[in-house]
């Protein structure tokens, strides 16, 4: 894999707007792809925005950050998706675009990290089903973030069926103890690993509110402590990505998780700001 990407990333983009009018880069593929940049991987973010302010402030950005953003496409006449108060509640989020074209299946990638955020509409539902079937012809592996507690939070039933397939085209999952509860109802982290891992996917990575993780590595489950005195994780995009840069890389599973949770509770802003 000379010359290959260690991660494909696809899905949405975003501005964010706090309650105090600072401005932080958001969206689930682009938060990916930022933290792995910072964890120096070659990282390539295959999505789309509007040609707008807000977008050529996501771009600049990125471009700091030296995401690769080749297909990183902007839409004459259309607006960058911005959230409003980031922290408030997800149904009063929408993603407006997502990628809708993949790059050639020559490019490779030890990893394809997909935005399960961006099933929520077509044509990026498609895109991101393709990316995540479509990871071995590149070379690598598929990698989905579930983000079930941004779809259609109210319908449980909904969730599990967009998130479904593309769980199951998937070698590893990353998911909150926020997301196991709108699939599963109030079950512990032991349980939400064992209940996706049953869908398909070979590891199930699960971040706890404290920051600790629980990970399923085939027939094993692993507990990975956080560190009390650090507090919780700022960003919920940090430990997934720490996490999936060190299997691109090839660190054992365990390993991988374990650093990432160090990963997270050393983030000590949500995101990047613009």
């Amino acid at each position: 894999m000379s010359g290959a990407l260690d991660w494909l990333v696809v899905g949405d983009v975003a501005e964010e707007r706090s309650s105090d009018s600072s401005l932080i880069l958001g969206g689930g593929a682009a938060r990916l792809a930022a933290h792995a940049a910072a964890l120096r991987a070659r990282v390539s973010l295959v999505a789309k925005m509007g040609e707008d302010d807000a977008g050529r402030r996501v771009r600049d950005a990125l471009e700091r950050l030296k995401v690769d953003l080749r297909w990183l496409r902007s839409a004459p006449a259309t607006r960058t998706t911005v959230w409003h108060e980031p922290d408030g509640q997800p149904q009063r989020r929408r993603v407006e675009r997502g990628a809708d074209e993949l790059p050639p299946s020559s490019v490779a990638a030890a990893l394809t990290v997909v935005s399960g955020y961006s099933l929520s509409v077509e044509p990026a539902r498609s895109a991101a089903l393709g990316a995540l079937t479509s990871a071995r012809v590149r070379g690598g592996r598929a990698a989905l973030l579930v983000e079930a507690d941004l779809l259609w939070w109210t319908n449980a039933r909904m969730v599990r069926r967009v998130l479904e397939p593309a769980m199951a085209s998937a070698d590893s999952v990353a998911l909150q103890a926020a997301d196991a509860r709108v699939l599963f109802g109030s079950v512990n982290g032991r349980e939400a690993v064992r209940l996706v891992g049953a869908m398909g996917p070979r590891l199930v990575y699960l971040a706890e509110a404290d920051g600790s993780v629980v990970l399923k590595e085939g027939g094993r489950i692993h507990g990975c402590p956080a560190d009390r005195s650090e507090g919780p994780p700022r960003d919920r995009y940090a430990g997934a990505a720490a996490f999936w840069v060190g299997i691109a890389r090839r660190a054992p599973a365990r390993k991988a998780a374990s650093d990432s949770v160090r990963y997270a509770q050393s983030v000590r802003r949500a995101g990047p700001r613009l």
